[in-house]
């Protein structure tokens, strides 16, 4: 039987796009976020489908939370994104 890990520390809301942008920097997705506008669409920075599932993933697990497959939509910019968790979160 899988033991629980320890409980994942929630970070304190609101939820930043300098917060998402150290996540995605721990994921190593291959993008230079630096040259990336908080507006910037992430296809538009080439971001692609499996870096995005495993961004997704990164924040599902980070913040505790499930983000529903229709939703997917609304998280296409750091912004909503960070907007998208801040209405979400406790």
């Amino acid at each position: 039987m899988l033991q629980p890990s320890s409980p994942i520390a929630r970070p304190a809301k609101p939820v930043s796009t300098d917060q998402l942008r150290e996540l995605i920097t721990d994921i190593d997705l291959q993008v230079k976020l630096k040259r990336v506008k908080d507006y910037t669409s992430l296809r538009d920075a080439e971001i692609d489908s499996l870096d995005f599932y495993n961004l997704i993933l990164a924040i599902e697990e980070a913040y505790g939370i499930v983000v529903p497959s229709d939703d997917l939509g609304k998280v296409n910019t750091l912004d909503n994104i960070a907007k998208y968790l801040n209405e979400r979160l406790p």
